[in-house]
């Protein structure tokens, strides 16, 4: 399994059209609004590295939608 997290820069007034748009992508498993550079993260579970471009392109298309991120774990520690 891929994981990954793709951060969103979004258009000032889209955060709830982005969102529900969002929740109607296969394999994303989290939607978090952050304050920083970027204004929503998203994780992604896919099975492939071609899923996670699918799942990329889906997200550039969404209206609202500026620029994005990817950023693939490859390692993940548990506390």
């Amino acid at each position: 399994m891929i994981s990954a997290y793709i951060l969103i820069h979004i258009s000032p007034g889209s955060t709830d059209k982005v969102i529900t748009e969002l929740r109607k992508i296969e394999n994303i498993a989290k939607i978090s609004v952050v304050a920083g550079e970027f204004d929503i993260v998203v994780r992604v579970q896919v099975k492939t590295l071609e899923r996670l471009l699918k799942a990329t392109d889906k997200i550039q298309m969404i209206k609202g939608v500026n620029k994005t991120t990817t950023q693939v774990i490859e390692k993940e520690i548990s506390l």
